[in-house]
């Protein structure tokens, strides 16, 4: 039995072992978009149900509850992989544990991104969303101890643990507990830069590591999203109303972000991060020191 968010007792029916788990604003979409094409993956309607995470508010589009949950897997009982791609369990303390528990043979799937590239991509997100009001992410940083406390949070904020984003940024304890819970042969680690330079290669990387056949897949977000847009009408059939009105469409974010900060911030929080880089370096067996150079 499990009992996790929402209190409900473990049902039958598939079980999902393939979990997408961050980070935010690394191209997640587009990668279960590539993965919701191959005939052998089955991922949820939802991509984001964001139902493990305890120790996280809960966000307007999760599930409510177990029951929810396992009712986006309706359909899975043939497939050998079933998966979601909830970006935010990277940062949660609880969630890799949580999963363990819930799925012990579960395959993880993480992509880290830039810290400051992705800190000021989530940044603009959110200023777009409501759950952001300073108009810098300069300003915003300088807040964070205060919104910690509850201060200087947004009228409109849904989501303040995203509005530490230096706390969001920092991959290697988070990176550490899915190694630690799952095994370094379980989790599947993917770095922004590599997927804008050769998406297909990338891709294929993750089917091998999956084992499923290889498959060509089509990156383009338009052609993709109308490629899949047959499965996601035969899963809308087998939900319900309530889970119908949290689908939302997301569009690809793979654009290169434009850095706004002025240099001297960014060097200074390229600084910030750099302990942290070489500890995720250590931890993912490459160098990623080039995030923290001038």
């Amino acid at each position: 039995m499990v009992n996790l968010r929402g209190g409900d007792a473990l049902q039958t029916g598939p079980i999902p072992n393939l979990f997408l788990v961050g980070a935010p604003r690394a191209a997640t979409t587009s990668i279960y978009s590539c993965l919701k094409q191959h005939p052998g993956i089955f991922l949820s309607l939802l991509k984001e149900p964001i139902y493990f995470g305890s120790d996280l508010s809960k966000q307007p589009l999760a599930v409510e509850g177990l029951s929810e949950y396992m009712e986006l897997f309706r359909g899975a009982a043939e497939y050998n992989l079933i998966g979601e791609g909830s970006v935010f369990y990277l940062m949660s303390r609880t969630a890799a544990y949580e999963i363990k528990e819930f799925s012990p043979g579960a395959k993880i799937l993480i992509v880290l991104r830039n810290p400051i590239d992705a800190m000021q991509s989530l940044h603009a997100l959110y200023l777009r969303t409501g759950n952001e009001d300073a108009e810098t992410l300069e300003l915003s940083l300088s807040m964070a101890e205060r919104r910690k406390l509850g201060l200087g949070l947004p009228p409109r904020c849904y989501f303040a643990e995203g509005l530490q984003y230096l706390e969001v940024f920092s991959y290697a304890d988070q990176v550490r507990r899915f190694v630690d819970a799952f095994g370094r042969g379980a989790v599947h680690i993917m770095i922004y830069d590599d997927l804008v330079a050769n998406m297909e290669l990338e891709i294929s990387k993750v089917f091998n590591f999956l084992g499923v056949p290889e498959r060509s897949v089509i990156h383009d977000s338009r052609k993709s999203a109308a490629l899949i847009r047959p499965i996601v009408l035969r899963q809308m059939r087998a939900v319900g109303p309530a889970l119908r009105s949290k689908i939302k469409f997301e569009h690809d974010h793979m654009g290169v972000y434009k850095k706004s900060m002025p240099s001297t911030a960014i060097m200074r929080l390229k600084e910030c991060i750099l302990p942290d880089v070489r500890k995720l370096s250590e931890i993912v067996g490459r160098d990623l020191a080039d995030w923290c150079r001038p």
